[in-house]
């Protein structure tokens, strides 16, 4: 079973839940202006030699840069003229986005380059896919790769795609030609399009929060879709905010025992392995390789779920056989088989540590749900301002459904004071609470980022009368 859940109560989250599982997870900024695939025209600003990069206007608040192999022609880069690139990485931070001129068109079945030939994914081998597909032929002016799915196509969805998919690029190269810049010539509607147009076949069930996403997915695709209409959010009501918060944490705990510890920084992300009170095992050597195959399957679907990308070490238990290594290989290659955008893994070295890459489309969950701790300068983060007032107001929203309470104490940590009290009716309103008689407490020591408690006992009330809320 394959549930499909979008809430956009407050912005976009998209979740894939398998058997009960979640496999894929999402967060769609509003007014987002370029994501990873869109295609630009824009102009060169600047040159910088010793960095063997262009940085060139979008359009966009921040220039975007373009790394230039040693082999290319420098000289043929000329500040401000026009250039046509692709998004490989969106605008993070100070940086600006990440761009090449190798550009590309891509679909589910079909993705095309400029130039010549038929290319294939290297889950499938040529000969099977010819004998399927025996009218793909090389097409003037393009380089065509089919990707695996299409493989589980009909010729006749593949081609369509394949011609939508021509003359799309033949718009952006005829406006790129007359055109002038900086501007977009090309992108995707949003994510959800994406996820829909790649799963269209597999979800069975789709779950939406909104009128007009019902009516917009009946309309775009001829899916129906479920209308939640609960009194929190959708995403609390099916337990995947609980899922998405638990995503924070460095320390991931593993079925029978045994936990990772994921920390990301900027030049990689490490993933270490402990075997804690792992219960399987007949000896150290059995209890190593069982430790590490069950880690290596939750590594594959934290990174996809966490979007990680760029070098990734892992540092798995040591095993002293060769053959438990090259197991262990196998069992993580499989696991990633299904992530396109993993890219290559190594095998395991003298000190069982094993490195892998993967190409991230956007920002890593941590940048929609962290941010910089202001009490630590910087030097840590903790859970977004946004999140957790979406926090408490789900919490709001579960008490007042249950019974009528006037009165509530809030307790929250001290480190989001000063952010509170600067706004403190707004917060209010944000979590649902103007209507209430809010007893607000900070405390330092609080073990939790915040706790609520209906007050129903004048003795209660008497107790927690200093931390009164007067606007």
């Amino acid at each position: 079973m394959i549930e499909l859940f979008i809430e956009e109560n407050q912005g976009r989250k998209i979740a894939l839940r398998e058997n009960g599982r979640l496999q894929e997870l999402y967060i769609e900024e509003e007014n987002k202006e370029a994501r990873s695939g869109d295609l630009f025209l824009g102009i060169i600003k600047k040159k910088v030699k010793a960095l063997n990069a262009v940085f060139i206007d979008l359009g966009l608040p921040k220039n975007g840069f373009l790394y230039l192999p040693k082999e290319a022609p420098f000289d043929d880069y000329k500040e401000g003229q026009s250039i046509l690139v692709e998004i490989l990485k969106e605008e993070e931070g100070s940086k600006g986005a990440k761009v090449t001129d190798k550009i590309s068109l891509g679909g589910k079945y079909v993705v095309l380059f400029p130039g010549k030939g038929l290319q294939f994914s290297r889950k499938i081998k040529e000969e099977d896919f010819l004998e399927k597909h025996w009218n793909q032929v090389p097409v003037e002016g393009f380089r065509i790769h089919y990707r695996e799915a299409s493989l589980e196509a009909s010729t006749l969805e593949v081609t369509a795609e394949r011609d939508k998919l021509m003359t799309e690029f033949n718009d952006v190269l005829r406006r790129a030609e007359t055109g002038q810049g900086p501007k977009k010539l090309y992108g995707d509607g949003s994510i959800l399009d994406r996820i829909v147009r790649d799963r269209f076949k597999t979800v069975q069930i789709i779950y939406v929060d909104s009128e007009s996403l019902k009516q917009y997915l009946k309309e775009e695709y001829g899916l129906s879709s479920m209308m939640f209409q609960g009194e929190t959010s959708l995403f609390d009501f099916y337990g995947l905010d609980h899922e998405l918060y638990e995503l924070n944490r460095k320390i991931v705990p593993l079925k029978d025992g045994g936990n990772l510890v994921i920390e990301e920084t900027e030049a990689m992300v490490v993933i270490d392995i402990n075997s804690a009170k792992f219960t399987k095992g007949k000896n150290k050597n059995e209890t190593a390789l069982q430790v590490n195959m069950a880690a290596g399957e939750e590594i594959a679907r934290q990174i996809k779920l966490r979007n990680l990308g760029g070098i990734i070490i892992i540092d798995f238990i040591d095993m002293d056989r060769p053959k438990d290594q090259v197991r262990l290989y196998e069992h993580v290659m499989r696991h990633f088989e299904k992530d396109p955008l993993f890219s290559k893994a190594y095998q395991l070295n003298e000190l069982n540590l094993m490195k892998l890459t993967r190409k991230r489309k956007g920002h890593a969950l941590s940048y929609y749900l962290l941010e910089e701790c202001g009490t630590c300068k910087g030097q840590g983060s903790i859970l977004s301002y946004s999140t957790l007032k979406n926090e408490i107001r789900n919490e709001f929203l579960k008490k007042k459904s249950h019974v009528e309470i006037n009165s509530y104490h809030l307790r929250i940590s001290a480190i989001y004071k000063e952010r509170i009290t600067t706004e403190l009716e707004r917060f209010l309103d944000d979590v649902q609470a103007s209507d209430k008689e809010i007893y607000l407490e900070f405390d330092s020591n609080l073990d939790s980022l915040f706790t609520l408690s209906p007050l129903v006992f004048k003795s209660q009330i008497e107790e927690v009368e200093r931390f009164r809320v007067n606007l």
